[in-house]
């Protein structure tokens, strides 16, 4: 082959190539030739939360006993007394506390007997109520196993065992009530006239919520302290070991109705949660307790230094558990987020276009650059603008209704978008082959 040949033939050569790549990317920019992947948009809830170990400081105030003898508390942990109010007796012996304990039981059978066979003869409930009442308890009480509960389950299976009485007498079949209260009465009877009477009352010097448990924590987390505590002074409390009890002290009270929850929290978190308005927040104590408590954000202690701080969580809620916990871990949820879950891989910088008219009917189109997502509708990619309500470690939850203003064009993705998560080259109005 001649040289000139073999140069027409190179020439022709290069000439299709290029012509071959111009094609290829020319189809590129309108056809998807990869195609691309994508994912459904659906609801999701997220609540963005804190993870702490903390300490419980409440206001307290010790009962002490100077009477000898075997105590019997009259009052529950949890219970509100009143200042003065009896909240335990103190017997000579264990046989006379468990004397006691049964009359107590008898005259509360009693007290439910005798309102049984009232309700029953007064016609005071129909066969719905109380089958609606059974319901209830029988729910209530499947809740209580579920979440591990059990400090109401003697109440719960008696109120339960009542109602389900109530209904057989309502429903008319023969339930002797008669017998039983004549046997109850007997045994109140022969208890009265065999065990000996108490010899002390113990009370309670202030009014609040008895607890019958002493940690020996209660004189080392001052109440009053709360607003004082930085860092360095949550360790010191978080390490200190607990003081003896004397033999004396039989229980406390909790005497203010606010208590507090003390966490570190780094600088970040501080400074997120200071710029942030999270007032109201909710916390859960999943080792202690299965509600979920309202609470207040009331300081951020932190130290001319730098470094952590200390997190102050106002509470007012108080239950038996929450009487008692000092350590706990607890999850501090601050806001809680529904909108569409979209992953991170989908958002792209992008132009949104927004067509007005002017006063002469005349199009005006504005672009501006924000951030969005690239959604499939049938084979063409439109670009939609995202709001995002919350970050995850791989998503975001963005807002299908955001307020107007918020938005260039107005327009965002909606549940069961079909929205591009990979993909190369992706344009508004691009064709997807």
């Amino acid at each position: 082959m001649d040289k000139a040949k073999f140069k027409r033939v190179v020439i022709a050569l290069i000439a299709i190539f290029l012509i071959v790549n111009v094609v290829y990317v020319f189809i590129n920019s309108v056809f998807d030739v990869d195609g691309v992947e994508t994912e459904i948009a659906t609801e999701m809830t997220a609540t963005d939360t804190l993870y702490k170990d903390a300490i419980i400081i409440r206001d307290e105030e010790l009962i002490k006993n100077d009477t000898d003898g075997v105590i019997s508390y009259t009052s529950a942990d949890g219970d509100k007394v009143a200042k003065g109010e009896q909240v335990a007796k103190v017997y000579n012996s264990e046989d006379d506390v468990l004397a006691y304990q049964e009359l107590q039981g008898i005259q509360t059978e009693i007290k439910r007997l005798k309102k049984l066979n009232a309700s029953v003869n007064n016609g005071d409930l129909g066969i719905d109520t109380i089958n609606s009442l059974i319901y209830n308890a029988v729910t209530d009480l499947n809740k209580s196993i579920a979440d591990r509960d059990f400090i109401d389950s003697d109440s719960q299976v008696d109120n339960l065992s009542y109602l389900i009485t109530e209904r057989l007498m309502v429903t008319g079949d023969s339930v002797n009530v008669s017998n039983r209260l004549n046997e109850l009465e007997e045994r109140k009877q022969e208890i009265e006239n065999s065990f000996d009477k108490a010899n002390g009352v113990i009370k309670s010097q202030k009014a609040g919520c008895f607890v019958s448990n002493v940690d020996g924590y209660e004189s080392i987390y001052k109440y009053d302290d709360v607003s004082n505590i930085n860092i360095s002074k949550f360790n010191k409390l978080k390490d200190a070991k607990p003081k003896k009890v004397s033999d004396d002290t039989v229980g406390k009270v909790v005497t203010s109705v606010n208590w507090y929850i003390l966490c570190p929290v780094s600088e970040t978190e501080a400074l997120r949660l200071t710029k942030s308005s999270y007032d109201k927040v909710t916390i859960n104590l999943p080792f202690a307790s299965s509600d979920s408590i309202p609470a207040y954000v009331e300081s951020i202690n932190q130290d001319v230094k730098g470094g952590d701080s200390v997190l102050v969580i106002k509470c007012d809620y108080m239950n038996s558990e929450l009487a008692s916990i000092r350590h706990e871990n607890v999850e501090i949820c601050l806001n809680t987020y529904e909108g569409l879950r979209i992953s991170k891989t989908a958002l792209h910088d992008g132009i949104a276009k927004k067509i007005s008219e002017d006063e002469n009917n005349n199009q005006i189109t504005k672009k501006k650059a924000v951030q969005g997502v690239y959604v499939l509708y049938g084979n063409e990619l439109q670009f939609k603008e995202v709001s995002i309500l919350y970050s995850g470690s791989d998503f975001v939850i963005c807002d299908p209704s955001p307020e107007d203003g918020v938005l260039f064009n107005g327009e965002t993705i909606s549940l069961y978008d079909n929205v591009v998560v990979e993909g190369s080259d992706l344009k508004d109005g691009k064709i997807i082959k």
